[in-house]
């Protein structure tokens, strides 16, 4: 009966130990450094992570570096999930493919895109914003992130 508990206890190890991730994980501000651009990640208004198939997790200041690593290095069968955190709710993610992406000088970027990334459309409402801005949609930051950081 022993043999089959430590059996049991060790097929449960192995399956925890080859689970994959399905959620980002916390990033840590002053610590973690962007996987593109090599910049400590230092502001919580702002990150994205990239989960792939087999669970690692790449770690980004901003989505356009999420977006250019995932253009130059891994290959899109890799990927399994794009996450961006929510501007308006820094300690949440939100899928990057159903995010919005309100682009505007008024809240500036760390690389310059200045696209932040809210849930839904009532949350514009928590960013007073000025005249000037475009709502985007993921395949919309996909190609302007192209076109200023892939030459």
């Amino acid at each position: 009966m022993l043999k089959y508990q430590i059996f049991g206890l060790i097929f449960l190890l192995f399956l925890l130990g080859c689970s994959n991730s399905n959620k980002p994980e916390e990033i840590k501000y002053g610590v973690d450094v962007c996987s593109f651009c090599k910049m400590t990640i230092v502001d919580p208004k702002w990150g994205a992570e990239i989960i792939t198939n087999k669970g690692k997790i790449y770690k980004f200041d901003v989505v356009e570096c999420m977006i250019a690593y995932a253009n130059s290095i891994l290959k899109p069968e890799e990927i399994k999930s794009y996450w961006t955190i929510n501007f308006v709710k820094p300690k949440e993610w939100v899928d990057a493919t159903k995010a919005i992406y309100i682009r505007t000088l008024q809240f500036p970027s760390p690389m310059g895109l200045n696209s932040l990334a809210i849930e839904n459309y009532a949350d514009t409402s928590k960013l007073n914003l000025k005249p000037g801005y475009e709502i985007l949609s993921w395949e919309d930051v996909v190609k302007k992130a192209k076109e200023e950081y892939l030459h």
